[in-house]
Parts: C-alpha cells; sequence; structure tokens
C-alpha cells in the first residue's frame, strides 16, 4: 500500500527529521522471527517433525511470524551420530520440515558457528585452530579456529554453498565465536594462515566476552579486519543466493568491523537490564533482534539460584517491548519441539562439563519447569499481540523517525525524561510512546492538523502505547499494551 503523502508532508512540515536522533526509510524488514528447536542433540533417537511442529508453524504464520532459527541441534555438530558438523542429525526430517516452512511462506535459516569447532568431531584439524584456548561448556569442547586458516576458510565457504544449494535455505544464523576480545592467533603449527599482524605474547590474554567495558580497550584492528573479510565473504555467497544472514557479535556489543554483512544483528545473550542495553545499541546500523536470556531475566543467577519465576515473564515481555519498540529492536520468539524425553547426560560416549555450568543448570531448571517457552503460550499471545501492530508500522516503504524530542506544533507526546517517542509515517502515521518511568502520565493527544481540543491519554509505567492518525484531521485511534 502506498504512504499517505499529507501525512509525509505533515512529517516534513513539523520537521521531525531535525528533531529525531535518526531518520531511517524502511524496506525489506521482517521483524516477526523465532528460534525453533528442531528436537535435541546429544541424542540416540534423531528428532523427526510431527504434527506439534506443523501445529506451531500453521500458528506462526497466522499471526505473523516469516523466519526461523532452527538452532544448533538440526546438526551433528559433535559427530555423535556420523554426520559432518554442517549435516542434519536427520536428513529426511529435516528436509521435511524445510518444504513444510517454505510451504507456509517461512524463511528457514539455520545455526552455523564461524569461529568454534568441536574438537571431538573427526573432521576437526588442529591446524585450523587459533591456538587460544577453548570454550567448555554443556557437552561442548570448542576450539576457535582462524579466520585466517586456509583450510577453515575454504571448508566453512563450501559448507555455505552447499547447505544453500542442496537444502534450499534462506540464510543463516551465524553464532560467532569470532574471540575479538582475545585477539590473534598463537597456533605452533597453523596450516600457512594469513595474519594481517602479528601479536605479542603478551596481548594474547584471554578476557571475558561479555565483559564489554574490559573488550573496548582490547579490539585489535587488524584481528577485526581479518574476520571483517572472513564475514564478507559469507555474506556475499548468501546474498548472491537472494539470502539473510542474522549475526550474533556479542552480548550487545557493536560492530568493530569496517563493513555491515549481514540483515539483522542479534543482542541480549548475559544481559539482565534490557533498558540499559536498548539505550547503549539504539545507535547501532539496522536491524536489530533482541532476546530475552531468560536465565538472566527471571532468575536469581546472581545467587547461583536458576529456579524461573514464570510470574516475571509478561512484566519482561512488556518492559522489553516497551523500551525496543522505539528503535527498531523487535525481539524473537522462542518455539519449537523437543522431541522424546531421554537423559541426556547418561548417553555413552558424551562428555559433560565437569563442575558447574551456567547453561546445563538453565536446561535442567527448564526440564523441571516443563519447558515454558516450547511448550506453553506463556510468551508466545502476548508476543502476537504487539507483533501485528508492529508489521503494520513498519511495512515496506515506511518512513522512521527515532526518538522524536520536538517538533514545530506538538500534536502528541514527544520525548522527554524517561519517555520514549518514535514515528512512523506510511499508510498511517504511527507513534510509538515508551513509558519507562515510575510514575503514571496523563498526556493530551490532538489531531494532526485542526482546532479540537484534543484528549487525555493515561501513559502506565513500563508499558507501550501506540497512537495511529488515519488521516490529518481526525483524533488518533489509542493502542495500549499492558
Amino acid at each position: 500500500m502506498s504512504n499517505n503523502l499529507q501525512l509525509v508532508k505533515w512529517a516534513r512540515d513539523a520537521r521531525l527529521a531535525q528533531s529525531c536522533f535518526e531518520r531511517r526509510r524502511i524496506y525489506d524488514y521482517k521483524p516477526g522471527c523465532a528460534r525453533y528447536t528442531f528436537g535435541h542433540y546429544p541424542t540416540r533417537h534423531p528428532y523427526y517433525p510431527t504434527r506439534a511442529d506443523w501445529e506451531q508453524l500453521d500458528h506462526f504464520c497466522e499471526n505473523g511470524i516469516e523466519m526461523l532459527i532452527v538452532f544448533e541441534e538440526w546438526s551433528d555438530r559433535c559427530g555423535y551420530c556420523g554426520k559432518q558438523p554442517t549435516q542434519p542429525v536427520n536428513e529426511k526430517g529435516f528436509r521435511r520440515f524445510i518444504a513444510e516452512c517454505h510451504h507456509r511462506g517461512l524463511k528457514v535459516l539455520p545455526y552455523l558457528s564461524p569461529g568454534y569447532m568441536e574438537v571431538k568431531h573427526p573432521s576437526y584439524r588442529p591446524g585450523w585452530s587459533r591456538g587460544a584456548g577453548h570454550l567448555i561448556e554443556v557437552y561442548h569442547d570448542l576450539d576457535k579456529l582462524c579466520p585466517g586458516s586456509p583450510g577453515h576458510r575454504m571448508q566453512f565457504f563450501c559448507s555455505i554453498d552447499r547447505l544453500m544449494d542442496s537444502y534450499d535455505l534462506d540464510g543463516f544464523y551465524l553464532d560467532g565465536g569470532l574471540g575479538l576480545a582475545r585477539p590473534g592467533c598463537s597456533n605452533p603449527a597453523p596450516d600457512h594462515h594469513v595474519h594481517f599482524a602479528e601479536l605479542a605474547a603478551d596481548e594474547a590474554t584471554d578476557v571475558d566476552h561479555l565483559a564489554d567495558d574490559v573488550v573496548k580497550g582490547t579490539l585489535n584492528e587488524a584481528f577485526c579486519a581479518l574476520w571483517n573479510e572472513f564475514l564478507c565473504e559469507i555474506y556475499v555467497r548468501v546474498k548472491n543466493r537472494d539470502g539473510i544472514v542474522i549475526a550474533h557479535i556479542g552480548s550487545d556489543t557493536p560492530s568493530p568491523f569496517q563493513d555491515k554483512c549481514w540483515d539483522y544483528q542479534l543482542l541480549g545473550e548475559g544481559i539482565g537490564d534490557v533498558l540499559e542495553s536498548v539505550e547503549k545499541s539504539k545507535y547501532y546500523d539496522p536491524y536489530v533482534i533482541r532476546i530475552h536470556d531468560w536465565s538472566r531475566l527471571i532468575t536469581d543467577w546472581e545467587k547461583g539460584d536458576l529456579t524461573p519465576h514464570l510470574d516475571r515473564v509478561p512484566e519482561v515481555v512488556d518492559l522489553t517491548m516497551t523500551s525496543s519498540v522505539p528503535y527498531l529492536q523487535f525481539p524473537w520468539l522462542q518455539g519449537g519441539s523437543w522431541g522424546e524425553e531421554e537423559d541426556q547426560t547418561s548417553i555413552p560416549g558424551v562428555q559433560w562439563k565437569q563442575g558447574r555450568d551456567h547453561w546445563t543448570e538453565w536446561r535442567k531448571a527448564l526440564r523441571k519447569a516443563g519447558r515454558p517457552f516450547l511448550t506453553t503460550g506463556i510468551v508466545r499471545d502476548r508476543y502476537f499481540e504487539y507483533l501485528r501492530i508492529y508489521k503494520q508500522m513498519t511495512q515496506p516503504n515506511t518512513i522512521a523517525y527515532l526518538e522524536v524530542k520536538d517538533a514545530a506544533d506538538e500534536r502528541f507526546p514527544l520525548t522527554e525524561g524517561r519517555r520514549r517517542v518514535s514515528v512512523f509515517v506510511n499508510d498511517s502515521l504511527w507513534v510509538a510512546i515508551g513509558h519507562l518511568g515510575a510514575e503514571s502520565q496523563k498526556v493530551l493527544v490532538r489531531s494532526l492538523q485542526g482546532d479540537d481540543e484534543g484528549e487525555t491519554v493515561m501513559l502506565t509505567p513500563g508499558t507501550l502505547t501506540v497512537l495511529r492518525y488515519h488521516d490529518l484531521t481526525s483524533s488518533p485511534e489509542v493502542v495500549r499494551f499492558s
């Protein structure tokens, strides 16, 4: 549907572009994204999708979901099932799932990691390593691979081509492993690596990749540039096949790369304060997909207690939407099927991390709670209410004015104090008001042009209110979320 030129003109005359921190034109934006658990791994019984999957796909399609990130359980990352790291555990089941998604108009983006490889997998080659230590968690012993290794580059790029050509995929979700906080390569026996710079031994110190204050001062330009070339090669291979790339760089780490080589950046892992994270990342390039790290947001994880307090979920969802919608950071939804129940910790040949492991404990806590994010509508129904409105606000050719602080003629509340206001113009003019303050506010809302006295609208703390103007002279439709 074409934009309403009268509303576009009003936004120009009101000088919204001069009163916001950024104006964006929205073209091909797909905010409806779900992380999909495809069975489980490691497993004795490779997962084949069932009617429960088809029912979820139908529900997603009916409510505006457009992209599925099929999480890591789809592939044989450790080689327990005799497959390559980027081969499906269940070939027929995975192909059937992709076909059913495409039949419903859903795009499928499976999980891949460009920087990690399981050392137990027969395909692993020590010559590809950076010699920078391993990430050991859950059942993984992951080595960090060098972006300058010709062997690693060849096998990964060939995997990208093969997967897209053989499975009719729509792109990939790339889950980091770049190790930017610990730059360089210390492999004593590399396979003819090309490095943009060699680092001295005293520079090769491991730091916490989620501690952004530490990372900020340690990023190495040459190492980031080397990864930039690796990611750009992935991106061009995917775009040549009309695909999509979603990249997870870090918790809410800004991109350190010279080129933007993805379509969406995923943020939120390890984040316990959503408001602070949105404030930090609101200037990032579009588009951002925000995740809920429920292991931090609804638990007492600081005390070592990962018991999920499910009563906190609605408040967290509302607060996330309230803070992120004005900045085009719509979150993903979790879904999927676990498959046949089995005790994974007793599967022969599978080595689990010794001692306490955050993600292993979180798995156990979710299992005890009945895996609520997969098997119930605890988030889903609320999420769809927001998505239905948000998709209309951000349809193709929308003009977005992020964080409007001033206007020539104030007809609706603007950004002030703990209130965040952005305007979206297409066939309607939408005003997204995120009220992050502690007290309710009464605000006056009037037509865009006219002599009406307006009406009073109550803004509730921690909630999103959307005004929809259909024309210049009518009062707006008020959409409240609570």
